[in-house]
């Protein structure tokens, strides 16, 4: 388990990563999310997956005399959750409902997932190479047959089969 949603929280864009760099060079990434977290009113235990000695020396290290955040890092935060929201390119949330009756076998979430990191990082991400190891267990992105299952399961009420187009020409050329 990485830490803060996944990892997904401690690898933000260049320009979210620069604006915490700015202000606090020698805090992680994942130091703010945390803190973030930990700083919510009645919030009174704040747990963090660890993958590695170096993140558990991270968490310990800024959560041992800990500060709530200031007013100034609040308005960072609010502009790097702007950031981020504007650099992902599907919200889905992969709660995996969708996935349930999928006649072709089509994990989305882990595909949307993907998309979502080549967007984000572009040929930095690995993920051409993990769409190709899922398709070898499960359907490609272009199997999709259109039924629209997964719609009507979707709390999120994307249009899942018009995403999965888009995913399909990224990755299934």
């Amino acid at each position: 388990m990485e830490p803060i949603k996944g990892g997904i929280l401690a690898k933000v864009p260049a320009e979210a990563k620069k604006m915490f760099r700015d202000y606090a060079p020698d805090l992680s990434v994942a130091s703010w999310a945390i803190r973030f977290a930990a700083s919510q009113p009645n919030v009174m235990m704040v747990l963090s997956g660890m993958s590695s000695y170096e993140q558990l020396m991270d968490n310990t290290g800024y959560m041992k005399n800990f500060k709530s955040l200031n007013e100034e890092e609040m308005t960072i935060i609010n502009k790097v959750i702007g950031i981020i929201n504007s650099s992902i390119a599907i919200q889905c949330t992969g709660c995996q409902y969708c996935v349930e009756g999928c006649p072709k076998k089509i994990p989305i979430p882990k595909y949307f997932a993907l998309y979502n990191a080549y967007v984000q990082f572009k040929e930095a991400s690995n993920s051409k190479v993990y769409y190709r190891n899922y398709t070898d267990k499960y359907g490609r992105a272009s199997d999709c047959i259109g039924c629209r299952q997964c719609e009507n399961h979707c709390p999120q009420h994307l249009s899942i089969v018009d995403r999965l187009k888009e995913v399909a020409t990224t990755f299934d050329k």
